[in-house]
């Protein structure tokens, strides 16, 4: 995809970041400043209280109250509490507010501008108001004297002396706001960079456009498609892998490992390969399946595809395909022989030997019917019979002896035609190798059963299979021959295996003298028992 100079999501984003940033660090400085303002008026209050406290308890002040000229006294003292603790004014007053000092001597004795009741009770109170020198944080305290209010002092401070304290704090606000938007404007340009950098620098209907096209191309490829992330859980599956891998239709899958939604090991296995892997035989189920895996890049952080592809009709065919090779290879050699045989026939003819030419000719007719029509002649189940005919000329051909046994199958057994030649198809295959792996005359015998239960029994002369392998015979891959091109091996005894359990059956392995043994047991399903007929109003319901 080729890289783009710019896009208009990211800018939109980055713009509305800043904007965002640029509210935020505005909100918080003018919240910044209120609260300066609010601690300053805070502390100003404190410190006018605690200063007029301070004046109503000093003896000369209550003295001078009770003297005949209270301002001569009181306004030196006043003025200079004022100059010493640097607040707008301290003014000292009669009860009913006329004052004795004042910051301006020319109001001395006009009466006080500001809520005096409470004071004037016996309560101090700190309140803002107007007066004559504009607006102000004042406190008002109460003079006692042998118990009673003789005089009231008030100190305050002017609101501009206020403001002066928080403009000497907004330069430390505005820093830090200044620094803020700073910061958030970095942070907002390296957060566009990574939306960048993640949508290739798409727009917003071009990535629902990608995300059409996706949905689209998962539901219409007809394999099998599954995304696992780094750490093996399920990211994207289709329908088609779903259906390869058992998965039911409505489970939610994404998010979940390979091992919790039970997927065979030896496809965990070939998933989980570390390099890229090809056209690569799992079983998944009872399903034979073509597996390749391909790491998606390092933009998407180790996530790898992998493709599923249905090969169970395919190894099907590639079994069907050797049986017919066989039985054409059996046919072609037994018309060379019947040929000699007419010829025989033909010769004894003409030297007039008419009842030894009528006796090679039977003979020769006996021997073109081939080796099943006696071999399956007692087999009463037909597609266990058709499964033997088709191994009776693959065994003729390999020159092993195949005999069959059978202690009564019935016609119509309740097993599905594809189970019983998925069961005795791969167990007469692996029986016939065995015996031919020996390069000598051998003898492969099948053995049938049908009552409470359906006995297959596969007997073979071969080399048999070593004690400690035996538990692993039905694991897939496993195998004792090399493996050809067009023929995988490993999978014939998995697949029997699996079969065997899916119906509720076992299938068990046993050394011989010689060869092996296989016994393959499925119980016959029990029929569902009929509704019961319930009498409703004098008719029967079923």
């Amino acid at each position: 995809m080729p890289r783009r100079r710019g896009s208009r999501l990211v800018r939109q984003l980055l713009l509305l970041q800043i904007v965002t940033v640029l509210v935020t660090v505005g909100g918080v400085t003018a919240l910044e400043v209120f609260g300066a303002q609010q601690a300053a008026r805070s502390s100003t209050g404190a410190l006018t209280l605690a200063t007029a406290q301070a004046m109503a308890a000093n003896p000369d002040v209550a003295a001078a109250l009770r003297g005949d000229d209270p301002s001569a006294v009181l306004q030196p003292l006043a003025q200079r509490v004022q100059l010493n603790t640097g607040t707008a004014f301290v003014v000292i007053m009669s009860p009913d507010g006329i004052r004795y000092s004042h910051a301006d001597p020319a109001r001395i004795g006009e009466r006080y501008i500001g809520t005096i009741a409470p004071a004037a009770a016996g309560t101090a109170l700190t309140e803002l108001y107007t007066g004559t020198l504009g607006p102000s944080v004042r406190s008002v305290v109460p003079v006692f004297a042998d118990g009673r209010v003789v005089g009231l002092v008030s100190v305050g401070q002017l609101e501009e002396k206020i403001g002066d304290q928080v403009l000497h704090q907004l330069p430390a606000i505005l820093g830090a706001s200044v620094a803020a938007i700073g910061l958030g404007g970095v942070l907002a340009w390296l957060l566009a960079r990574r939306v960048r950098r993640q949508t290739l620098g798409l727009e917003p209907e071009e990535i629902a456009a990608a995300y059409a096209h996706h949905d689209a191309v998962l539901h219409a490829v007809r394999e099998g498609l599954l995304v696992v992330d780094a750490d093996g859980r399920v990211v994207v599956v289709n329908a088609e892998a779903r259906r390869l891998l058992g998965l039911a239709g409505d489970a939610p899958v994404e998010g979940r490992t390979l091992t919790d939604l039970d997927v065979d090991a030896g496809l965990r296995a070939v998933v989980g390969e570390p390099t890229d892997v090809r056209d690569v035989l799992a079983l998944a189920g009872e399903r034979v399946l073509l597996v390749s895996r391909t790491a998606a890049g390092p933009a998407a952080g180790g996530t790898r595809v992998v493709t599923l592809r249905d090969r169970t009709e395919l190894a099907d065919v590639v079994r069907q395909r050797d049986d017919a090779r066989g039985r054409a290879q059996a046919m072609a050699g037994q018309a060379h022989e019947f040929a000699n045989r007419m010829q025989t026939v033909l010769t004894l003819v003409q030297l007039g030997s008419i009842d030894d030419a009528l006796r090679a000719g039977s003979a020769a007719v006996q021997r073109a019917r081939g080796p099943a029509e006696e071999l399956i002649e007692p087999v009463g189940n037909p597609v266990l019979a058709a499964v033997l005919a088709d191994k009776a000329w693959a065994a003729s051909e390999r020159g092993v002896e195949l005999r069959v046994i059978d202690e009564g199958t019935e016609p119509d057994g309740p097993w599905e035609p594809d189970d019983l030649v998925t069961l005795l198809g791969n167990l007469i295959d692996n029986a016939l190798d065995a015996v031919a792996s020996t390069g000598r005359t051998g003898e492969v015998q099948v053995q049938l059963s049908d009552g409470a239960e359906l006995v297959i029994e596969v007997r073979d002369t071969g080399p048999g299979i070593p004690a400690d392998a035996m538990q692993d015979v039905f694991a897939y891959g496993w195998s004792t021959k090399s493996a050809a091109p067009d023929r995988p091996r490993g999978i014939g005894l998995a697949l029997v295996s699996r079969v065997a359990r899916r119906l509720g059956g076992s299938i068990t392995v046993a050394a011989a003298t010689p060869g092996t043994v296989f016994t393959v047991r499925l119980p016959r399903p029990v029929p569902a028992s009929p509704a019961p007929t319930v009498v409703t109003n004098g008719t029967f319901d079923q």
